[in-house]
């Protein structure tokens, strides 16, 4: 696929399943190195994190207020997309076992500069401060942990066709 195809892929995406299929290309094309069996989880989180992956669970946790008000934030689905995306490839590395966060940053910069192009707003993202590309961040990013959790049912579904 070209830069142009994968770019129009990720506006169009409609789900987290759809983005992280994207992710999961991205990261085999550029490191040759894929895991199956992944599970997405919504949470009440602190927003100075945006999600996580604790090193040998199945789980991603991403941070459902965050997510919200990105949602709010965003002025198009590209750009809410490119959060999504950015987010999940980082836990994603993670999952495959990079541990350093610098590490990781620049590996998402280097993936998505190769699969979306260095100009794409996810590039930028992986590597700079969320605020600069959602200016009003902060007056929203208040904490409020409710403690909650969300499984997503449909996630990661090419791995694993055989859960309803």
């Amino acid at each position: 696929m070209t830069i142009g195809t994968n770019q129009r892929r990720l506006s169009s995406s409609e789900n987290f399943d759809e983005v992280f299929e994207l992710v999961k290309t991205a990261t085999e094309q550029s490191l040759g190195k894929h895991r199956a069996g992944l599970t997405l989880v919504l949470g009440d989180i602190p927003n100075s994190v945006g999600a996580f992956h604790e090193m040998g669970s199945n789980a991603i946790v991403m941070n459902r207020n965050l997510l919200k008000i990105i949602e709010r934030l965003a002025k198009s689905r590209t750009s809410k997309n490119a959060y999504v995306f950015m987010i999940l490839l980082h836990e994603y590395l993670h999952s495959l076992g990079y541990t350093d966060d610098r590490q990781v940053r620049l590996l998402g910069k280097r993936i998505t500069n190769e699969f979306l192009g260095g100009k794409h707003i996810a590039a930028e993202m992986a590597v700079r401060p969320l605020d600069q590309f959602f200016p009003d961040l902060p007056k929203y990013s208040v904490f409020r942990d409710k403690g909650q959790f969300e499984t997503i049912r449909r996630f990661d579904s090419s791995s694993t066709p055989y859960i309803a």
